[in-house]
């Protein structure tokens, strides 16, 4: 095979790869709309927080959790509708670093960008606002 074929098959292959694994994303990967592109994120659980606890106490804040070892990457996911906004933030607590989302309640799922995070390390997340809303915490690895 000469070396033009040679280059040229090679090309496509990479062009036909990339476009395969930009259609078939992993079955739970979250959709990313930070900076920090992760192979694969995975749903650690979910919270339904009222608006009326969140009118009478301000905020909620969840317990402090560690994610499955490997993680490398703690957000968080919100959604609430309604007239109203609110806020979700997602700290590391060993380390003090924390990243927030504000949005107004319309219904969509909105996402905090991701907080490092080592194995053995707490996180919390910590939602303001006043109307009923889901949230979700999630790991990158």
């Amino acid at each position: 095979m000469n070396v033009r074929r040679s280059v040229a098959v090679s090309a496509a292959t990479i062009m036909l790869g990339g476009g395969l694994a930009l259609a078939a994303p992993a079955a739970n990967a979250a959709p990313t709309d930070g900076p920090a592109v992760q192979d694969s994120w995975s749903r650690l659980w979910t919270a339904d927080i009222s608006g009326d606890y969140l009118k009478s106490h301000g905020q909620w804040v969840s317990q402090g959790y560690k994610q499955p070892n490997g993680s490398r990457m703690a957000r968080g996911v919100f959604s609430c509708s309604g007239n109203g906004t609110a806020k979700l933030t997602v700290l590391n607590l060993d380390t003090g670093q924390s990243k927030s989302k504000t949005h107004g309640c319309k219904g969509d799922r909105y996402h905090v960008d991701p907080v490092s995070y080592r194995n053995g390390e707490t996180v919390k997340l910590i939602l303001k606002g006043s109307k009923n809303t889901k949230v979700e915490a999630w790991a990158g690895r």
